[in-house]
């Protein structure tokens, strides 16, 4: 082989093995960016999805801040018609009870309660209150209860009586007043008038 000829061979194992390690390098580069590429591509879908669900959170409270705030309104509202109802039928039932005071019943109710009264406190002295519309019912208690002291309580606003026999420990209401209180509570809890 001529010299030249040698020259030429090896320089063409020298272009071949640069060509290989060009490749080679090209190669690694471009699994190189497009490992990054990847990487950024997946890092960007996990930020987006971060971004997402923070701004579904963001969201979604503000709606259960908003359903809280309405389902309150409503409760509060359905509170005052329930309250503006129940104060409707306790009017009406303190009138019929106010009609009431103006009977031969009542007076026949007052006789009950003084019986009862007499009963529990026997022959001991007891202090009897009453509403300023019953003063002519003083007789009444007179002929049940002797020896009883009576005085007009102010926040008797119905009728009935109250009694108090110190020498036995006794209080007594037989107010229509609380009767009707007492009616109030009931009404609220049996005929489905809380607000849960």
């Amino acid at each position: 082989m001529n010299e030249k000829t040698k020259e030429s061979k090896f320089l063409d194992a020298i272009n071949k093995y640069a060509e290989q390690q060009k490749a080679q390098i090209t190669q690694e580069i471009e699994d190189y960016k497009n490992t990054k590429i990847e990487q950024a591509t997946q890092q960007g879908l996990q930020d987006a999805y971060d971004l997402i669900r923070e701004d579904i959170s963001r969201r979604k409270a503000v709606i259960v801040n908003d359903l809280a705030k309405k389902e309150l309104a409503l409760r509060n509202e359905l509170f005052a018609e329930r309250q503006t109802l129940a104060d409707k039928v306790f009017d009406e039932a303190k009138q019929r009870l106010l009609a009431f005071t103006k009977t031969d019943d009542y007076a026949d109710f007052l006789r009950r309660s003084l019986a009862e009264i007499k009963e529990q406190c026997g022959t001991a002295r007891c202090d009897i209150a009453i509403s300023s519309s019953d003063d002519d019912k003083r007789g009444l208690i007179g002929d049940v209860l002797p020896d009883a002291r009576i005085t007009v309580d102010p926040r008797i606003l119905i009728g009935g009586v109250t009694a108090n026999c110190p020498e036995r420990g006794i209080l007594m209401d037989d107010t229509l007043d609380s009767r009707l209180e007492e009616q109030r509570a009931w009404f609220i809890e049996t005929c489905s008038m809380k607000v849960v």
